[in-house]
Protein backbone atom coordinates (compact mmCIF):
# COMPACT_ATOMS: atom_id res chain seq x y z
CA UNK A 1 0.00 0.00 0.00
CA UNK A 2 3.01 2.57 0.92
CA UNK A 3 4.50 1.82 -3.18
CA UNK A 4 1.02 2.64 -4.39
CA UNK A 5 1.53 6.04 -2.54
CA UNK A 6 4.39 6.69 -3.49
CA UNK A 7 3.69 5.54 -6.99
CA UNK A 8 0.62 8.36 -6.97
CA UNK A 9 3.13 11.35 -5.73
CA UNK A 10 6.02 10.26 -8.73
CA UNK A 11 2.96 10.34 -11.03
CA UNK A 12 1.91 13.79 -9.48
CA UNK A 13 5.17 15.26 -10.07
CA UNK A 14 5.78 14.19 -13.44
CA UNK A 15 2.39 15.89 -14.12
CA UNK A 16 3.30 18.85 -12.26
CA UNK A 17 6.74 19.10 -13.48
CA UNK A 18 5.50 18.69 -17.61
CA UNK A 19 3.17 21.45 -16.84
CA UNK A 20 5.14 23.85 -15.68
CA UNK A 21 8.14 23.48 -18.55
CA UNK A 22 5.26 23.83 -21.40
CA UNK A 23 3.83 26.85 -19.32
CA UNK A 24 7.59 28.48 -18.98
CA UNK A 25 8.26 27.31 -22.49
CA UNK A 26 4.74 29.07 -23.69
CA UNK A 27 5.52 32.58 -21.74
CA UNK A 28 8.82 32.86 -23.13
CA UNK A 29 7.81 32.39 -26.45
CA UNK A 30 5.10 34.76 -26.48
CA UNK A 31 6.33 37.40 -24.23
CA UNK A 32 9.02 38.00 -26.18
CA UNK A 33 6.29 38.86 -28.91
CA UNK A 34 4.14 40.88 -26.70
CA UNK A 35 7.31 43.21 -25.83
CA UNK A 36 8.62 43.97 -29.09
CA UNK A 37 5.04 44.79 -30.59
CA UNK A 38 4.88 48.76 -32.43
CA UNK A 39 3.25 50.64 -29.77
CA UNK A 40 2.60 53.61 -31.92
CA UNK A 41 5.95 56.39 -31.75
CA UNK A 42 8.14 54.50 -29.18
CA UNK A 43 9.68 51.46 -29.88
CA UNK A 44 11.29 48.73 -27.59
CA UNK A 45 14.67 47.83 -29.56
CA UNK A 46 16.04 45.89 -27.39
CA UNK A 47 15.53 44.35 -24.19
CA UNK A 48 17.95 42.44 -21.70
CA UNK A 49 17.64 41.04 -18.18
CA UNK A 50 20.24 41.75 -15.83
CA UNK A 51 19.03 40.43 -12.77
CA UNK A 52 15.89 38.35 -11.76
CA UNK A 53 13.61 41.70 -11.41
CA UNK A 54 15.91 44.18 -12.81
CA UNK A 55 15.80 44.69 -16.64
CA UNK A 56 17.18 47.14 -19.16
CA UNK A 57 15.41 48.16 -22.18
CA UNK A 58 16.92 50.37 -25.06
CA UNK A 59 13.78 52.36 -26.76
CA UNK A 60 13.08 55.06 -29.34
CA UNK A 61 10.92 58.18 -29.29
CA UNK A 62 10.63 60.77 -32.05
CA UNK A 63 14.30 61.54 -32.40
CA UNK A 64 16.05 60.04 -29.26
CA UNK A 65 16.67 56.90 -28.04
CA UNK A 66 17.52 55.89 -24.51
CA UNK A 67 18.18 53.25 -22.14
CA UNK A 68 16.26 52.79 -19.28
CA UNK A 69 17.13 50.29 -16.11
CA UNK A 70 13.41 49.14 -14.61
CA UNK A 71 13.19 47.13 -11.27
CA UNK A 72 9.80 46.40 -9.93
CA UNK A 73 7.97 50.36 -10.19
CA UNK A 74 11.22 52.03 -10.03
CA UNK A 75 12.65 53.34 -13.81
CA UNK A 76 15.97 55.04 -14.11
CA UNK A 77 17.37 56.46 -17.43
CA UNK A 78 20.98 55.42 -17.90
CA UNK A 79 21.42 58.06 -21.26
CA UNK A 80 19.87 59.67 -23.94
CA UNK A 81 20.63 60.12 -27.40
CA UNK A 82 19.20 62.74 -29.98
CA UNK A 83 19.39 60.74 -33.70
CA UNK A 84 22.58 61.96 -35.47
CA UNK A 85 20.52 64.22 -38.07
CA UNK A 86 18.73 65.96 -35.15
CA UNK A 87 22.27 67.02 -34.01
CA UNK A 88 23.79 67.74 -37.57
CA UNK A 89 21.40 69.92 -37.77
CA UNK A 90 21.76 72.02 -34.62
CA UNK A 91 25.24 72.18 -35.26
CA UNK A 92 24.97 73.84 -38.38
CA UNK A 93 22.38 76.72 -37.25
Amino acid sequence: MESNALLNIAIALVVVVALMFIFFFLLKKYSADLSYSNQGRIKILAQQRAVLKTQLLLIEADNRTSLLAISGDNVVPVWTALDSKEERADVSQ
